[in-house]
């Protein structure tokens, strides 16, 4: 899809010219043997490490002491920009995953949407020019939101919006502008957890949105795509970085990799199914800990299959 030709080389050794000079009889050299460098699989302690750090470093970090955010309420869905029946087809499937990893989703073709998903034709321009930190689309986003979105690079800009709430259930207003903003960006002090390990306070994703480049979805499936989505709204998420590879599969690389994966991988499926597995005000730090063990759980039950159907 998106061969190297290896040139080898092959040298004689000249044979040396005879001298009246008494050779010494030596031992023939040994040939050197080929080195071998066995590399033992990571443990499970290990891997756990490494998909806990994976995970830290695609899902946005929430502020200190405050949960990661999450829909609370089962998710509307609406896909602008491709004609309806592609359109239906993606928000269905993101139904079905919002269904399938505990979310649950609305299907009141009235409902107010929730998740939005639009594809951006030629005409809106590079994807740099879609959004500024003025734009209406993102006014109702934090100083420190905008930013991380703006930030973004790629074909696609996402964000979720996010309301922190009290141990009632009450939003925390934020000033900006002489007008409030329910975000991440504030909690009063009073309201500090009781713990290090939990704070008491919920962090509630309200409304999520994607836009995507419709050139740069050309060639991908319609499932790859609501996967993609999926991942991207029901939690907030960013692109992995791709220098070195990434330590698991994910549709994350939709955009990034020659190959990408055909779907949701187990990997996306445990990033967001333990964030809904949680309790509401569970803290990031345990949250990470449950998606890197259930990523590598499924990993060490899936590996046998993999290794008998590869014989």
């Amino acid at each position: 899809m998106w061969t190297n030709a290896i040139t080898i080389a092959l040298a004689w050794a000249a044979v040396p010219p005879a001298t009246d000079e008494p050779t010494q009889s030596a031992d023939p050299a040994e040939a050197p043997g080929t080195t071998i460098i066995v590399t033992p699989p990571s443990t499970e302690s290990e891997r756990r490490k490494e998909l806990r750090e994976f995970t830290k470093q695609i899902v946005r970090p929430p502020r200190m002491r405050q949960p990661v955010a999450k829909f609370l309420y089962p998710v509307c869905v609406q896909v602008l920009g491709l004609d309806a029946p592609d359109a239906e087809a993606i928000a269905e499937r993101i139904r079905a995953n919002a269904r399938d990893l505990g979310i649950g989703a609305d299907n009141n073709p009235k409902c107010l949407p929730t998740v939005r998903v639009a594809f951006m034709a030629p005409a809106a321009g590079p994807p740099e020019r879609w959004l500024s930190y003025d734009s209406p689309s993102i006014a109702h986003l934090s100083g420190r939101q905008r930013e991380r979105v703006l930030a973004e690079t790629g074909p696609v800009r996402a964000w979720n919006r996010i309301v922190i709430r009290d141990a009632r259930g009450q939003p925390f207003p934020l000033f900006d502008k002489l007008r409030p903003v329910f975000s991440t960006d504030f909690a009063p002090e009073m309201d500090q957890p009781y713990s290090g390990s939990d704070p008491i306070i919920t962090a509630e994703i309200t409304g999520a949105a994607v836009l995507i480049s419709r050139d740069a979805a050309h060639g991908l499936t319609l499932a790859q795509l609501a996967d993609y989505a999926t991942v991207r709204t029901l939690i907030g998420t960013s692109a992995p970085s791709n220098e070195g590879g990434v330590p698991a599969p994910t549709i994350l690389t939709l955009f990034g990799e020659a190959e990408p994966p055909a779907e949701m991988t187990s990997f996306d499926r445990a990033l967001v199914a333990e964030l809904y597995n949680a309790s509401r005000n569970s803290s990031a730090r345990r949250v990470y800990n449950d998606i890197a063990r259930a990523a590598a759980e499924t990993e060490r039950t899936t590996r046998p299959q993999a290794d008998a159907l590869g014989q």
